[in-house]
C-alpha cells in the first residue's frame, strides 16, 4: 500500500492536539475534546486499527499467518521498547527533578513509584502500573499482540462473530469487567500480584478500548480486500452524523439551550471506558473525517502534519518526554506558568517534535508503508 498523505496529515493533527492536551499550559482548556465529547486518543487507536488492517489484509488470506503474527508481534515488540525507555527516562531523570525540585505535579504522577519503587518498576515492565502519560502505549502494545487472533478468527468464523464478541467485552466493561477481574486476581493468594489499585493500572480500560480497535481493524481489512464495493456514504447518514456531531459539540461547550449540565449523565460520555455516548459522538466525527479528508488534502497538503504522522511512534516518544520535562516547570504551588513560558515551552515542545519527523525521514524510517502506530 502506498502512504496515503491524509493519513499521515490527521495522525500529525491527533499528535499536535494530543501534545497541546498534556502541556502544562492554558492551550489544553483549547485542545481538550475540541469536537465534542472526542478526544485525539480516540482517533489515534482507531486510525491505527485500521492502518493495521489495511497493512495486513493481504497477509490474512494467505494459507499460512506465520508472516502476519510476526509483522504485528515485532511491532508489538517496538512499541513495548520505546515503553521501557520512556519508563526509565520517568523512573529516574524525572523522579529526581521532583524530589530535587519538590514539585508536587511530578511526585503526584509517579506517587506509587516513591512509595514503592521496587514493586512498581517490576510491574511496569509487566505492564502492571502505568502511570499517567506512560498508559498510552501500553495499550497498544496489548492490542497488537491480541490482533493476530482477532484477524484470524475473523478469517475462520467471520466478522460479524467477531465483531459481536467485542461489542459483549465492551458491554462487560460498562458494567466493570475490568474491577471484577482484578478482585478475583488479587484475591488469589499464590499469585505474586503486586498490591496495585486499579487507578494505577492505567486510566484507559483495555476491555472497553478493544471495541474501537476491532471496528478499525475489520474497517481496514474490508477496504484492502474489496476497495471496489466500497460506496459512497449516503447523504443521509452524512446528514445524520453532522447533526450528532454538531449536537454533541453543543453539549459539550455548553451553547446556548445545550448548557445543560450533565450530573449523574456524565457517566455516559466517560472517556476511560468509552462510554456508550461516547462512542456514538466518535462515530459521527468518524464518519465526516473519513468524508472531509480526501477533499482537504486533495488541495491542502500540510507538510508539517504530514512529516509528524508519517513519524508518529518517535514523536509520540518525545512528546511524553518534553510534557513530562514540562511539568518540572510548575512550581509547590501548582500556579499556571506565566505566557513567556507558556510560549518557550510550546516552541521547544513542537521544534523538537518536528526535528525528530525529520530526522526519521532522512534516515529512510519514515518512507514505505503506512505505520500501524
Amino acid at each position: 500500500m502506498q502512504r496515503r498523505p491524509e493519513f499521515d496529515s490527521l495522525r500529525g493533527v491527533l499528535l499536535v492536539l494530543m501534545t497541546l492536551t498534556h502541556l502544562p499550559t492554558r492551550l489544553n482548556v483549547i485542545s481538550n475534546q475540541p469536537f465534542g465529547f472526542v478526544s485525539a486518543a480516540e482517533g489515534f487507536v482507531f486510525l491505527s486499527a485500521f492502518l493495521v488492517g489495511v497493512v495486513h489484509a493481504k497477509k490474512l488470506g494467505t494459507s499460512s499467518p506465520v508472516a502476519m503474527v510476526k509483522s504485528l508481534w515485532s511491532r508489538a515488540l517496538k512499541v513495548y521498547g520505546y515503553h521501557v525507555a520512556l519508563l526509565c527516562f520517568a523512573f529516574t531523570i524525572i523522579a529526581a527533578l521532583g524530589v530535587a525540585a519538590r514539585r508536587p505535579a511530578i511526585h503526584n504522577l509517579l506517587g506509587f513509584f516513591h512509595q514503592d519503587p521496587l514493586t512498581a518498576l517490576w510491574s511496569s515492565l509487566f505492564l502492571l502500573y502505568c502511570p499517567p502519560l506512560l498508559d498510552i502505549l501500553p495499550l497498544y502494545v496489548v492490542l497488537l499482540l491480541l490482533t493476530p487472533a482477532v484477524m484470524l478468527g475473523a478469517r475462520k468464523e467471520g466478522w460479524s462473530r467477531v465483531l459481536g464478541l467485542s461489542a459483549l467485552i465492551w458491554v462487560w466493561a460498562q458494567v466493570g469487567l475490568k474491577r471484577a477481574l482484578y478482585d478475583l486476581l488479587v484475591a488469589i493468594p499464590v499469585l505474586p500480584w503486586p498490591p496495585l489499585s486499579i487507578d494505577l493500572s492505567g486510566a484507559f480500560d483495555l476491555f472497553a478500548w478493544q471495541f474501537l480497535w476491532v471496528l478499525g481493524v475489520w474497517l481496514g481489512v474490508s477496504r484492502a480486500t474489496a476497495p471496489e464495493q466500497r460506496e459512497p456514504v449516503s447523504r443521509r447518514l452524512l446528514t445524520g452524523a453532522l447533526v450528532v456531531s454538531v449536537g454533541f459539540l453543543l453539549v459539550r461547550h455548553q451553547v446556548g439551550i445545550f448548557n445543560v449540565e450533565l450530573g449523574a449523565a456524565s457517566v455516559l460520555f466517560d472517556k476511560w471506558s468509552l462510554a456508550p455516548l461516547r462512542l456514538v459522538n466518535f462515530l459521527a466525527v468518524a464518519l465526516l473525517a473519513s468524508w472531509l479528508a480526501p477533499r482537504v488534502f486533495r488541495w491542502l497538503r500540510p507538510r508539517v502534519l504530514e512529516a509528524l504522522g508519517q513519524a508518529s511512534l518517535p514523536v509520540f516518544a518525545i512528546h511524553v518526554v518534553l510534557c513530562l520535562l514540562s511539568l518540572s516547570l510548575v512550581d509547590e504551588n501548582e500556579d499556571p506558568l506565566d505566557y513567556w513560558d507558556e510560549f518557550a515551552v510550546l516552541v521547544a515542545t513542537f521544534c523538537s517534535m518536528y526535528f525528530v519527523a525529520l530526522r526519521q525521514r532522512l534516515a529512510g524510517r519514515g518512507v514505505g508503508p503506512p505505520s500501524t502506530s
